[in-house]
């Protein structure tokens, strides 16, 4: 009955109540002022009231966001690493082709430039508009008939107290309906399109505030977090770099949707420190071309962590290379091998290459080579003997070797009736080695070595020179990771890693 009766109190003109006494009179109720009062409110009046109630709204909550409240253009919405919940007016409706245009030119455009930090981006759509128009002409009626003091000045106590209670209704009403209507959250899913969350069904019980409610719904498909773990920092290690400025590490979260968005862009700094700490990264500086290692496995607090372009981070294998300097790990003759004839001279350089498998300076070899007369800028001369003479360069602990071979110079052809028998011998008093070159194919590799090259193994002299050749992929990420990873099975081998893409 009770229900009735207050139904009944909306829609009738002449029926007056007070608490829970109501009587029929002979003067019209509120209800009949505030339709004529409804008529007359503008407009632009409404639209004003709409915008004003929706930035108050999404005002309160969170202070981590920036608002951004009905943009028309690209740079009505900076372009910064920072959470940025744009609000679009409340005629921007979530299922109109228009709205969707202008919020995909919003994450594409900052005015006449590309937008940097697209991720940075998290857009409320209204569902629709009428109910929320609805709701602001009931309350602007309200407020006219209680500014007005010859109405007021009709109006019984009984009315006078229910004016105020229905004007308290009518703004109430206006925030539950905005509440209602803000259901859809735009923004950049991993795949980089727009992805639209329907919150559903809202009201304002759900959460202290709506951006409140945005964002713990967020937090929940991980699309924005508090603290990202320092192995996924790791893990999401850009490929192309070996040095990762802090301030890129920190923009990055707000660049590519692959990443989280972080609630804090200053968190990131005990994000670094925990991984500097548990020696998963290193932390640098850039002093003019050198890179200077400050911390590497040691104790590490997010205070310390500067955000800038001269402050780097490191991949542990080349924070280690920092930590323990190169070294002369290996050196290597050039060339390996060479052929003279006797009294000739024999030219060789030498190479080095630290313990990271990159090239190191050589000064001041040692140079020896039994048999023959050694310069120590890697000249050698042969004596007189034919054979096979070793080379030897030294540095330290370090050494290498190479062969000379000398061999004795043709004779020239006799002119006699014998001259088959002369060249047959000729050519036996020449054959000082036997060899052969071909191209195998990789399914008959391991039959050539075992049929062809195993059965000489402990010949002595006998060496075996190879040449790989493969095609390079057109991506040059992936021909450079091919030829690393050669030059790691080679300097397992101990053999040179000299791998070139031509």
């Amino acid at each position: 009955m009770e229900t009735v009766l207050e139904g009944l109190t909306g829609t009738c003109y002449y029926l007056n109540w007070d608490r829970n006494r109501y009587r029929f009179g002979l003067r019209p109720n509120l209800n009949q002022i505030l339709v004529t009062r409804r008529g007359a409110v503008i407009p632009k009046a409404i639209d004003d009231r709409v915008r004003k109630t929706t930035e108050d709204l999404f005002r309160e909550g969170p202070k981590f966001l920036d608002r951004r409240f009905f943009p028309e253009r690209s740079n009505d919405v900076p372009d910064r690493p920072q959470l940025t919940l744009v609000v679009m007016a409340p005629d921007k409706l979530a299922g109109d082709a228009g709205t969707k245009a202008l919020i995909d030119s919003f994450v594409k455009e900052c005015g006449s430039s590309g937008r940097t930090f697209k991720s940075a981006l998290i857009f409320a759509v209204p569902s629709e508009a009428a109910a929320i128009a609805s709701a602001a002409r009931d309350v602007l009626a309200w407020e006219d008939i209680n500014d007005d003091d010859d109405t007021i000045g009709q109006l019984e106590d009984a009315q006078k107290r229910a004016l105020a209670q229905s004007l308290s209704r009518a703004k109430a009403d206006l925030r539950e309906a905005v509440w209602r209507s803000y259901r859809h959250v735009l923004l950049l899913n991993k795949t980089n399109a727009i992805k639209d969350t329907d919150l559903g069904q809202i009201n304002s019980s759900m959460a202290a505030t709506l951006p409140d409610l945005i964002v713990n719904t967020l937090r929940k498909d991980d699309e924005i977090t508090d603290k990202v773990g320092s192995s996924r920092l790791v893990r999401f290690w850009p490929p192309a770099l070996t040095e990762w400025p802090t301030k890129a590490v920190r923009d990055a979260f707000f660049a590519s949707p692959a990443l989280p968005r972080l609630v804090d862009p200053d968190s990131i700094k005990q994000t670094i420190a925990d991984a500097v700490s548990a020696k998963l990264i290193g932390y640098a500086r850039k002093e003019g071309q050198r890179t200077v290692l400050e911390r590497f496995g040691e104790a590490l607090s997010e205070h310390e962590v500067e955000i800038g372009e001269d402050v780097v981070l490191l991949k542990a294998e080349d924070a280690q290379k920092l930590l323990e300097p190169p070294r002369l790990h290996r050196l290597t003759i050039l060339p390996d091998r060479i052929d003279v004839h006797p009294g000739e001279h024999a030219n060789f350089t030498v190479k080095g290459t630290d313990q990271y498998g990159q090239p190191f300076p050589v000064e001041g070899p040692s140079w020896s080579a039994p048999g023959c007369t050694v310069s120590q800028d890697g000249q050698i001369r042969v004596g007189e003997a034919t054979g096979l003479y070793v080379v030897t360069a030294r540095t330290g602990d370090v050494e290498a070797q190479a062969q000379i071979r000398v061999q004795a110079p043709k004779a020239d052809k006799k002119q006699t009736g014998d001259d088959g028998d002369d060249e047959e011998r000729e050519d036996r008093d020449e054959a000082k080695a036997i060899r052969w070159s071909g191209t195998i194919p990789p399914q008959k590799w391991t039959t050539f070595y075992m049929k062809v090259v195993s059965p000489f193994a402990s010949a002595a002299g006998l060496s075996l020179r190879v040449t790989v050749e493969m095609p390079a992929d057109k991506d040059g990420q992936q021909a450079k990771a091919q030829v690393e990873k050669i030059r790691g099975a080679l300097r397992d081998l101990n053999l040179d890693d000299d791998v070139e893409i031509k």
